[in-house]
């Protein structure tokens, strides 16, 4: 792994890895989904970039977060602007995160056509039951991993219409 400009910790090589393991988890976060595009039959997942966020990434960009004045906080469900960058959870803070990171590569990912949405692939308390509850940001060290996955397009792939 190495830093990237902004202080993320991003893989150099196993993109299609990484893409793999995002597909194999996609199911888990079903109930989250990111982009319903990519749990269709025929979807494409396309690899953009790798993630991995540190527990003090994690913390500052949650203070951050809670700094931004009204108006400025993501949609929330059915695409309300937030009032306030309230956050919910842990959960929710590292999702937000993971999706404005994504989102950020919109430049990169243009070629390839489609929006980048994360798919996180880990720590296993982000997809289980009770993931609100048990998934925590917070580790022993401040350097330690608590957020990775892949921001990657979904594409449908439709077949020719038959003559």
């Amino acid at each position: 792994m190495r830093q990237t400009s902004k202080g993320m910790l991003r893989h150099g090589s196993g993109l299609a890895a990484f893409a793999f393991a995002a597909v194999l988890t996609a199911g888990s976060a079903f109930a989250h989904q990111t982009n319903p595009q990519c749990y269709v039959d025929g979807a494409q997942v396309r690899p953009v970039a790798a993630f991995a966020f540190t527990s003090r990434q994690v913390a500052n960009f949650h203070a951050d977060l809670m700094r931004r004045p009204p108006g400025s906080c993501p949609a929330g469900p059915g695409g309300n602007v937030a009032k306030s960058c309230g956050q919910v959870d842990h959960w929710h803070v590292a999702t937000i995160m993971a999706d404005e990171y994504c989102a950020g590569l919109q430049g990169a990912a243009r070629a390839a056509g489609g929006r980048p949405v994360a798919e996180v692939n880990a720590p296993g308390t982000y997809f289980g039951d009770n993931h609100h509850l048990k998934y925590t940001y917070r580790a022993d060290r401040p350097s330690d991993v608590v957020l990775s996955g892949m921001c990657v397009i979904c594409i449908t792939i439709q077949a020719p219409p038959s003559k």
